[in-house]
């Protein structure tokens, strides 16, 4: 086989694998603040040159080693590295420092494609004392089987190599000896363009820099898991799918329903000829807003495709897991009644959960037509999102957009000529707007990507200046929404006892009551199981996902007249009722709620707001919750009224954000610093915090994993997650367990660290409560019993 790049693959067919996959990627797109000329080439150099190093003896004698013993000489990323700067800087053109800035990102894409992006000059310094190693490496190269392969793939490249080959000792280790004369230059020269005081800088050359290492990572992953069985092409979706699918409904005829056509209709229409790239579906709770944003992606898909040629990627993602696997299902209904043969090269869904083997090897896939895929080939098809739709969670999209990480930035050249729907936009935290909008407008600018964003309440992230254009007349079905009115009880400041105590319960309507914490939830559980003779629902996130669901089915079956929740049933989570009781909260979470009362215009239905408070001091349970702004902007509006109906929600929500935005931009500035300056890593100062530090999702308060051992099932699981811990290659551990865990999570709660009664830890990894004992941890009613601390959520 010559020269190896794996134990059972030649360097050579490796490296045109990753040639062909990266080109074929990058399909033509745009990319920001590339030359579609000199991206191509740049993506061709990097992906015949990023091993370059693996044709020295050292690497081969590791690679056909039984005992993989990696050491310095064996390492082949830096002197690749090198070698591929010289050759960019051969065959790039344009002006100068626009191709010494491309040969960098070319320099650093190879450097780390192994790894996780360091800062630039602190990677180039990482270097200083590396350069006998590396002219080591260079004599060591076996020149001519290299040079073979060089020959072998120049026919396919769209440039000429003259000049550079043919590859020898001397050469490679002059470009050794020049880079480090040069380093002291190259860290000057970054310092000046990239310096923490450069925040003036554009966010183009960030998003540059990650489609070029992207479209590396991706081909050299792909090739590397699945070789031959790497399926380039493209599907197609036809444009009516949706209205295919509406045609063989037998949806009731309301007044509801007749709303829901005419908005679905509107959209329809507007998306066709529409200018721009930005754009909203403003309409309000239970509006069917996931068909019809599905129904318009897919006919903007359609004009796309006609206008450039390339058929975008549909990427739509949600804030919760609990909603996703619900959206999903929509979808791959909606798909499957045009579409004979649905597999996961159409529909995918990509989050924390998932079984990437089950996604891949769906039940409903032609296994006679194709083998079928390892678990290692699923996880790399499922996570670099090569279906045509990406059904995925607003971590996953957004901790791609902003990442140091390799597996995370695999898949950010997808972003590029995609279509891309924000279900429940307004779930991006308040802090992150001005940081969102500036990376969101360079995706619709630079990267020639449409945005969607789908809401009911209207969040301002971006400014008038930035044209979001509206595909449907949002005042007119806003207007006509008349379902329920809101009564505000704010000013009086009530325990839970005491509001308890003041209910007057109409036994011929159902009641909802949404509390910000799990304690003042349980309080009011205990307090009306006490005094009513029914059954009352209850759910948290401190009760298993298995029964959570469970429970949900049931209330959407009316098995509870009466429910307790906390707000995990705000957005997504379909039931209705006449009355719906909610504790303080930022405006856009009251709305949120008021989407469960009356959802289906039905009769008439009222939200009641109330200040629920704990402790002698009387605190209010949202301080425990939400941030100081929202909640202040939320009782200077609110403290206004005493009655509001829903036609005056929308511009009560729209003064709402308008007065938070003013407020919160200051993480954001800071974040979007370092996007600016390319600060990936590093400490946070004044002016920046690294990029690597990014979380959508901050945790509130210290919590760990109890698993419950609540069924037979569950405890098949955890014996099952028992045998696997015991397998010693940390490989096949992790894969076993990645099958296992979704059923595994099913029976998963957090809990805080400080509990008093904090179940047993096992296999130093996770807590147990095992069935015969969880009298003392767990209720079926109500979840987890915690001690000696107050559980939020």
């Amino acid at each position: 086989m010559g020269l190896l790049s794996h134990p059972d693959q030649s360097l050579h067919k490796h490296l045109a694998g990753v040639l062909e996959m990266s080109v074929a990627s990058l399909e033509n797109r745009r990319a920001s603040g590339w030359d579609p000329i000199q991206l191509n080439h740049a993506v061709n150099i990097a992906a015949i040159f990023h091993d370059f190093a693996k044709a020295t003896s050292y690497f081969q004698t590791y690679i056909t080693s039984e005992k993989k013993r990696k050491t310095a000489q064996s390492s082949h990323t830096m002197l690749s590295a090198i070698v591929s700067y010289y050759v960019a800087m051969h065959v790039l053109q344009g002006e100068e420092e626009d191709v010494l800035l491309s040969s960098l990102f070319v320099f650093m894409a190879v450097r780390r494609h192994h790894g996780n992006i360091h800062e630039f000059n602190t990677e180039i310094n990482a270097l200083q004392d590396k350069r006998d190693l590396l002219l080591q490496q260079a004599a060591a190269i076996q020149y001519g089987e290299w040079n073979k392969i060089v020959e072998m793939l120049s026919s396919e490249l769209p440039f000429s190599l003259q000049g550079i080959t043919p590859f020898t000792v001397e050469k490679v280790q002059s470009w050794v000896y020049t880079f480090y004369d040069e380093i002291g230059t190259l860290r000057r020269w970054l310092k000046k363009r990239y310096g923490k005081r450069n925040i003036n800088n554009e966010v183009s050359d960030y998003f540059k820099y990650c489609v070029l290492y992207s479209l590396l990572l991706d081909g050299d992953k792909n090739q590397a898991a699945l070789r031959d069985m790497m399926y380039h092409g493209r599907k197609l979706i036809v444009a009516d799918t949706v209205d295919h699918y509406k045609r063989q409904q037998k949806w009731d005829v309301s007044s509801m329903n007749n709303l829901r056509e005419q908005a679905y209709e509107e959209v329809n229409k507007i998306i066709d000829t529409a200018a721009g790239r930005l754009f909203s579906i403003n309409l309000p709770t239970g509006m069917g807003k996931t068909i019809t944003s599905l129904n318009a992606s897919l006919r903007l898909r359609a004009r796309r495709q006609h206008e450039t040629g390339i058929a975008p990627r549909i990427i739509y993602s949600l804030p919760f897991l609990s909603v996703i696997d619900q959206n999903f299902s929509v979808f791959e209904k909606i798909l499957q009644s045009g579409i004979d043969k649905l597999d996961y090269s159409y529909l995918v869904k990509h989050h924390s959960l998932i079984d990437p083997y089950e996604q891949v090897n769906a039940p409903n896939r032609e296994k006679d037509e194709q083998e079928e895929y390892n678990f290692d080939q699923a996880q790399i098809l499922v996570e670099g999102w090569n279906s045509e739709i990406i059904c995925t969670t607003f971590v996953q999209v957004f901790q791609t957009l902003l990442t140091n990480r390799n597996k995370a930035l695999r898949k950010f050249h997808r972003f590029s000529h995609a279509i891309i729907v924000l279900d429940e936009v307004q779930a991006i935290p308040v802090k992150y707007w001005a940081l969102m909008r500036e990376m969101i407008l360079e995706l619709t600018r630079g990267m020639n990507t449409d945005v969607i964003l789908l809401t009911a309440t209207v969040p301002k992230i971006f400014s008038q200046e930035d044209v979001v254009v509206s595909l449907c007349d949002r005042d007119r079905y806003f207007s006509e929404m008349n379902r329920i009115s809101v009564i505000l009880c704010i000013k009086e400041k009530m325990t839970v006892q005491q509001f308890a105590e003041s209910l007057e319960l109409d036994n011929e309507k159902s009641y909802l009551f949404i509390l910000n914490t799990i304690d003042a939830a349980k309080q009011l559980h205990a307090i009306l199981s006490e005094n009513l003779e029914e059954d009352i629902g209850f759910l948290s996130t401190h009760i298993i996902p298995k029964q959570r669901l469970q429970r949900i089915k049931e209330i959407q079956k009316g098995k509870y007249r009466i429910v307790v929740s906390t707000q995990l049933v705000e957005a997504g989570v379909d039931i209705d009722f006449d009355i719906v009781y909610r504790d303080l909260a930022p405006l856009d979470s009251i709305n949120q709620s008021a989407g469960r009362c009356n959802r289906h215009n039905r009769r008439t239905g009222t939200l009641y707001v109330v200040n629920l408070c704990k402790g002698e001091r009387m605190i209010p349970y949202a301080q425990s919750i939400y941030g100081k702004i929202p909640l202040e902007v939320t009782i200077s509006i609110l403290n206004k009224h005493e009655e509001v109906p829903e036609p005056l929600l929308l511009p009560l929500i729209e003064k709402y954000f308008d007065e938070v935005k003013g407020k919160s931009r200051s993480e954001s500035d800071m974040f979007l610093n370092s996007v600016k300056t390319l600060y990936f890593t590093g400490e946070s100062d004044d002016h920046r915090i690294p990029i690597s530090e990014f979380q959508l999702i901050e945790e509130t308060y210290k919590k760990m994993d109890v698993f419950v051992e609540v069924d037979e099932e569950a405890a098949n699981i955890w014996e099952e997650y028992s045998e696997i811990l015991e397998i010693p290659d940390v490989l096949e551990r992790y894969k076993r367990f990645a099958r296992l865990k979704k059923s595994f999570q099913e029976y998963v709660i957090s809990i805080p660290c400080h509990v008093e009664n904090r179940p047993p830890l096992l296999h130093d990894q996770i807590c147990f409560v095992s069935n015969y004992g969880k009298e003392d941890y767990y209720d079926e009613r109500t979840g987890f019993i915690t001690k000696g601390v107050s559980a939020i959520w």
